[in-house]
């Protein structure tokens, strides 16, 4: 028989908090480059530019197979943090701050590039942070309410009731959704390798154009 604690039903009121915590994240990372100083945007801009200069002229081929595997390796490690403060029960509140640390580097890259060129950096946010994270997100979500559902469950049944569940079945689902979303995130690295660069690439001319127009 299937824990209650493991329905959707049960674990909806946390997909929503995690999502709405994600979310505030996003908008404090958003405001966060209205708190930097003068000096420091104007350095941030600097690098802006030449990136965009840089991702307009004719560079060397990037070693996709490298930028692949580093990208995996990247989000899975990710993936293998949130699982590990699940199981450990004790960490599982770190990985609410994970969840809104995430919308902060979010947040704060979509408005650095908002904030230096409007719209035109909306578009390139779109072209560049969007399509990766489209599929990373949710994979962080779903891993995230895992991870909880398993610590409090381990908490409420083994912690102050001792042996009146077993662990096998809640354990096995938290392995199965834990491995699938870091399996999951070869796909994201697929996309950030070879889908993410050719949209920047059509996209960069536009803001390489503002730079120069500037």
């Amino acid at each position: 028989m299937k824990p209650a604690s493991y329905s959707f039903r049960a674990q909806l009121h946390l997909y929503l908090f995690v999502s709405i915590l994600f979310l505030v994240g996003v908008v404090f990372g958003a405001l966060l480059v209205n708190a930097l100083t003068l000096e420091q945007q104007q350095d941030l801009g600097s690098h802006l530019v030449h990136f965009f200069v840089m991702l307009d002229g004719d560079s060397p081929a990037p070693d996709r197979a490298g930028m692949f595997t580093e990208s995996a390796m990247l989000y899975s490690k990710w993936i293998g943090l949130i699982a590990l403060l699940g199981f450990s029960i004790v960490g599982f509140p770190l990985v609410l701050i994970l969840v809104f640390a995430k919308g902060i580097f979010i947040g704060f890259t979509v408005g650095t590039l908002i904030g230096q060129y409007g719209w035109k950096g909306m578009l390139f946010a779109f072209a560049s942070v969007a399509p990766h994270n489209l599929l990373a997100i949710p994979l962080i979500l779903i891993a995230s309410v895992a991870s909880i559902t398993f610590a409090t469950y381990i908490l409420k049944n083994r912690v102050f009731m001792p042996k009146v569940q077993s662990l096998r079945e809640p354990l096995g689902r938290f392995v199965l959704v834990q491995t699938s979303a870091a399996a999951g995130m070869a796909v994201v690295a697929a996309v950030m390798t070879w889908v993410s660069p050719s949209l920047m690439k059509l996209a960069a001319p536009l803001l390489a154009g503002t730079v120069s127009g500037g």
